[in-house]
């Protein structure tokens, strides 16, 4: 990577942290996820332990988590052109936080997809 990308990353990381965002992306149908530690960080996580995107589903309140799934269901059908929905998740210590999520189809080949974002710490 040349050393202005890897600059650019880096200050667009810091930017995101300093507003406790962190961005994300997700392929399908593998369920293979990429994101900004800063997320796992606030939930209070090891980065490491979350490659699969069920790995934050399972942790969201029960409370919300239909609504949520259906939030990204409904962009991937192409039902709406945004996936939007706000959560609360599980942190390690056992509370929850409340994120407002937001992303959408990046990428598509065939059945295959890729869907990008950020996600924002609300309380």
């Amino acid at each position: 990577m040349k050393d202005g990308i890897r600059t650019d990353i880096q200050q667009l990381e810091g930017a995101l942290e300093a507003a406790d965002m962190a961005w994300w992306s997700l392929e399908f149908p593998s369920g293979a996820l990429s994101f900004s530690r800063h997320k796992t960080d606030m939930l209070g996580y090891d980065a490491d332990d979350f490659i699969h995107f069920t790995h934050f589903t399972n942790l969201i309140h029960p409370d919300d988590k239909d609504a949520a799934m259906k939030a990204m269901s409904d962009h991937y059908t192409g039902t709406v052109d945004i996936y939007e929905t706000t959560y609360r998740i599980k942190a390690q210590d056992g509370s929850y936080m409340t994120f407002y999520d937001k992303g959408k189809i990046v990428e598509r080949n065939g059945e295959s997809f890729i869907v990008a974002g950020v996600v924002s710490r609300v309380s």
